[in-house]
């Protein structure tokens, strides 16, 4: 129905830019990065029964943990990634055989956790692909853009 009124003008969108700012660029480009990443450790990982977020803390068992083993907390604080549930978590990796957890003598506070003779050997299993892996994700950098890359990376988390 005509009102007989002149139409609106176009509201302003605000929110547009010409093109992207660069702080803008580089959060995109670090999305897909992650997201690239994120992806293949994904199928990379599966390959072993693991996640990457498993094998991140059997790898820390495997360098940290020795005959007494590591606290439960102290992995949390290691790990790449923020875990929920870690309890969780570690009951998963307990029922697979690939990790064994008990309390401390002498605070029954603090439980320890310890890779299982399978957990040791799944790491020392995975560590030459998984180099491997690395190599074929980054391997086209050279040196001295690799070295660029992480400090330039550090400095934008810093």
């Amino acid at each position: 129905m005509d009102d007989g009124a002149p139409p609106a003008a176009p509201r302003a969108r605000t929110a547009l830019l010409p093109e992207p700012t660069p702080p803008q660029e580089v959060f995109l480009e670090l999305v897909r990065t992650h997201e690239a990443f994120e992806t293949a450790a994904s199928r990379f990982f599966k390959e072993y029964g693991v996640t990457a977020q498993q094998f991140n803390v059997l790898r820390i068992l495997y360098v940290r943990a020795h005959d007494g083993g590591i606290a439960c907390s102290a992995i949390a604080g290691r790990l790449l990634n923020r875990v929920p549930d870690m309890t969780r978590l570690l009951d998963r990796l307990e029922r697979a055989g690939l990790v064994s957890r008990s309390r401390c003598r002498d605070d029954r506070r603090v439980v320890r956790a310890r890779l299982t003779t399978e957990g040791i050997a799944l790491v020392e299993r995975i560590h030459a692909p998984l180099l491997a892996f690395h190599h074929e994700l980054a391997g086209h950098l050279s040196p001295g853009e690799s070295r660029e890359l992480v400090r330039l990376l550090a400095k934008a988390r810093a």
